[in-house]
């Protein structure tokens, strides 16, 4: 494959990528959200060149970026190299007339991916962000809910005394019977509060605890899954994790039950996939962070469908975030707590061109 341009458009929250083939075809990708506008001048920096190599097997270029370009060895690079990955994806899945999903393996009996919806709310009224995740859950179906409770990477500290413990007892009185809850700390937990917050959470039924210490302070996560595995609630993490040494360490020394890459923080789709591959091989589970409704949710939607050891659910925000859903078409539609995977050839989605039309344009070539 060879490229003969990469081009972006950027936003401060979105940055798209387009790449265009020596043959004039076209794929679309994504950076990672936030700040996105300086991703996208880190990719025509660092980045594009590179892409713009021939290359035989295009799930190498992201490597090869975050690889050569080791001393800028970061997220943002991370996020960039996301950004041509995912839209090499999409190029070769529409060359072939195939969906992302086809073009990596999607198994049989994943036509529909279940859901849990994910608060990002952390200091509502306990019965306040109940009840809305209740009447949520009431109009789209869904069986699992997340909870953010505490601050994040807050040095053990609440927003008020007691919010968490009581957002917990009240999501469980509220929610619909048998739901999955999950509760994401965000790393705020000392090893000793976490494990004390996994007894009063494994009491009220919850089914996961999300990232109870820093994400960098992997022994400490370590310790707190080895003690939950004997109190009988797993442990998830790994959303913020870019570097490929870090994801197998904490693999191979199970420092999580349940992996969570992000699809763009940690440098596209084909990373992901190698993360997914070797989870799959030590007996774990994945599902992505998606926490929002741009088109990460539709690019977990495709991964969802084609790894070996996918948990129940995938993350999708339930907040109206106009800046996710203005910027893309046709949105994921929501029925009985699932979403379709796209069968378009490649992700299935385009840009707005009114928000093309508003972003901030480069190119290399």
């Amino acid at each position: 494959m060879k490229l003969k341009s990469v081009e972006t458009f950027a936003g401060r929250m979105i940055c798209f990528v387009r790449v265009t083939d020596s043959d004039g075809d076209c794929g679309w990708g994504i950076t990672a959200p936030f700040d996105a506008d300086i991703t996208a001048q880190i990719l025509h920096r660092l980045a594009a060149g590179i892409a713009l190599e021939p290359f035989e097997d295009f799930t190498v270029v992201a490597d090869e970026i975050i690889r050569r370009q080791y001393k800028y060895l970061g997220s943002f690079l991370a996020r960039a190299a996301a950004g041509i990955d995912t839209a090499l994806w999409d190029l070769t899945a529409k060359k072939k007339g195939v969906s992302v999903a086809e073009l990596a393996g999607k198994k049989k009996n994943r036509e529909y991916i279940d859901l849990y919806a994910s608060s990002m709310k952390r200091d509502l009224p306990v019965q306040e962000e109940a009840d809305r995740l209740r009447a949520i859950q009431d109009k789209f179906g869904y069986r699992s809910i997340k909870l953010h409770p505490g601050i994040p990477v807050g040095r053990d500290q609440d927003f008020w005394e007691n919010r968490t413990e009581d957002m917990i007892d009240a999501m469980v009185k509220t929610a619909q019977p048998d739901t999955h809850i999950i509760v994401d700390v965000n790393g705020n937990y000392s090893v000793e509060k976490a494990i004390e917050m996994a007894r009063f959470m494994h009491a009220h039924g919850i089914k996961l605890f999300e990232e109870p210490c820093p994400y960098w302070e992997i022994e400490k996560t370590q310790a707190v899954r080895e003690a939950c595995a004997e109190i009988g609630i797993p442990v998830a993490g790994g959303e913020q994790d870019y570097i490929d040494t870090m994801w197998e360490r904490m693999i191979d020394r199970r420092v999580m039950d349940v992996c969570q890459p992000d699809l763009l923080y940690i440098g596209g789709f084909s990373r992901a996939l190698r993360i997914a591959r070797h989870a799959a091989d030590k007996g774990l589970q994945v599902t992505p962070h998606t926490s929002n409704r741009s088109p990460i949710l539709v690019m977990g939607l495709h991964y969802m469908s084609c790894i070996d050891t996918p948990y129940p659910f995938l993350e999708c925000g339930i907040e109206d975030d106009f800046w996710a859903v203005e910027c893309y078409e046709p949105q994921v539609e929501i029925k009985n707590g699932r979403a379709a995977v796209p069968t378009a050839p490649g992700w299935g989605f385009e840009p707005s061109k009114e928000w093309l039309a508003k972003s901030i344009y480069n190119i290399t070539r």
